[in-house]
Parts: C-alpha cells; structure tokens; sequence
C-alpha cells in the first residue's frame, strides 16, 4: 500500500537513476549569427554553425564552471496575514569558469574583452590588443554534456545572449597550468525569442527514455 511505503498516490514521475559528471564542453559564437537550429520542430532556438565570418569558439580545460541566476525578490504582505506569496523576476543567468587552454590567441579574445587577432603568416605571430571594452557584442553560449557515450545521450545548455563581464585574473604559478581565473558570461534576455525560452534552452536527448 501506498500509505506503508510513503508513496504517493495517483501518477507518480520517479526519478531516473541517471548522475551527471564532469562539466560540459564550452562554446560561443557573436549572436550576429543566427543559431544552428532557428527554431527546431518544437520551437527551441539552440546550437551553433560556426562560419568563416562567425566561427564557433571553444574554451579548453575548463575548471570550476557554474551556472546560476540573479532573481529580485519581493514579498506580497498582508498586514493582515502576512507573506502570501513572492514575487520573482530573472534578471540574468551567469556561467563562470577557470580556462587553462590559450592557443589559439583567437578563442580567448572575447573572454579577454580583447580586440580581433591579427594573423601573420609570414612572421608565424598572433596578436591581440587589450584596450577599450567593446560594449556592443553578445555571444550565444552552448554547452553540450555527453553522459552515455555508448548510445550517445546528452544534455545541452544553450545561452541566446551573453557577455563576458567582470574582471578576469591570469594565474602563472610555476609547476601548474596558466590559468585565467574569473571568466564570467551574463546571459540576458533576449527580446526576439518567446518568453518562455528568451534567456536560453535546456535541452535532452535520450532515446532510450524518451
């Protein structure tokens, strides 16, 4: 009986007994582009298609990476009662992360507020300039997790418009990978997408289950 074990009664969802590990891989793309799937059959924006104009970028090694989100918060009161409910508003998500890959110089350049890499073949150089921040570019975030590399089930987090924001800090300990510390991308939303998906997508694909 229900009562004995605890078990709710009617339809019950039971959790899959299915652990995710280790992080996702990290990739970005200038939202100039439009994303790989624009919408899919079921109306989700997600992936990228990188092109010569506008490659997708990957952030080797990642270490430490985090999502969360910025909510404001406000009590509804009743003088009379007390809190009734709350009232809750998503500002922004964020992903943060250590990298400890920095070649080529190109893929760290948006994580560094830097200026485009210029390319000497002839020399066998790359360069890039730290100056002023460019405020007016915004990147798609995708992070794809294989976690049944068998049957090749995975979890995607897509991000429609991001920046990278805050101060970033380059470690270089002796005996230990470089690392740049303090990378950060705040994802807002974005107003060409439905209101039930404008900060981003989170999407699963598992045959076996599904």
């Amino acid at each position: 009986m229900a009562l004995v074990t605890g078990t709710p009664l009617g339809n019950v969802d039971s959790s899959e007994e299915i652990y995710l590990e280790g992080a996702p891989y990290i990739y970005y793309q200038d939202t100039t582009a439009a994303p790989l799937y624009n919408p899919d059959a079921n109306g989700y924006y997600w992936g990228l298609s990188g092109t010569t104009a506008y490659p997708a970028y990957e952030l080797g090694c990642p270490v430490g990476v985090t999502l969360t989100e910025n909510l404001t918060i406000n009590d509804v009161l009743c003088d009379n009662i007390g809190v009734k409910s709350t009232i809750q508003q998503r500002n922004y998500l964020e992903f943060t992360f250590t990298v400890q890959q920095f070649f080529p110089l190109a893929n760290l350049a948006a994580p560094l507020k830097g200026s485009a890499v210029t390319t000497d073949a002839v020399n066998h150089t790359e360069t890039m300039g730290l100056g002023t921040i460019n405020q007016n570019k915004f990147y798609m975030l995708y992070c794809p997790k294989v976690y049944d590399t068998d049957v090749g089930d995975y979890i995607v987090i897509h991000l429609h418009r991001a920046q990278f924001v805050d101060a970033w800090t380059l470690n270089t300990p002796l005996g230990n990978p470089w690392q740049l510390t303090g990378v950060k991308l705040r994802a807002y939303a974005d107003s060409t997408k439905p209101e039930t998906q404008k900060f981003g997508v989170i999407l699963r694909s598992d045959a076996s289950v599904i």
